[in-house]
């Protein structure tokens, strides 16, 4: 089991269904098909899940990091709509 440091330093256990959950509410309004949307989701928390699977821990920026790379190199617009999420919730790495 991957445990996950949060930025206050508790722990919880990793979620892939959590990771995937972010992801669809930054493609959510991205005007894109079905499809494409499943693609971004997958692409981007795919390789957060194998970034875990390796690890005992793990860190939220390091998920973040990597969802983040990802989404940029799919789509710029659902990595801004993610930052948007970010600032509007005072979320800082």
């Amino acid at each position: 089991m991957t445990d996950v440091i949060k930025s206050n330093g508790k722990k919880e256990q990793f979620s892939p269904e959590k990771v995937k959950n972010s992801v669809k509410n930054a493609v959510k309004d991205a005007g894109f098909s079905p499809q494409e949307k499943m693609n971004v989701i997958e692409h981007a928390s795919q390789d957060v899940i194998q970034m875990a699977q390796n690890k005992s821990q793990i860190q939220t920026k390091q998920i973040r990091d990597t969802v983040l790379t990802d989404l940029e190199q799919d789509d710029q617009q659902v990595a801004n709509a993610w930052k948007q999420y970010e600032r509007q919730h005072g979320i800082n790495y």
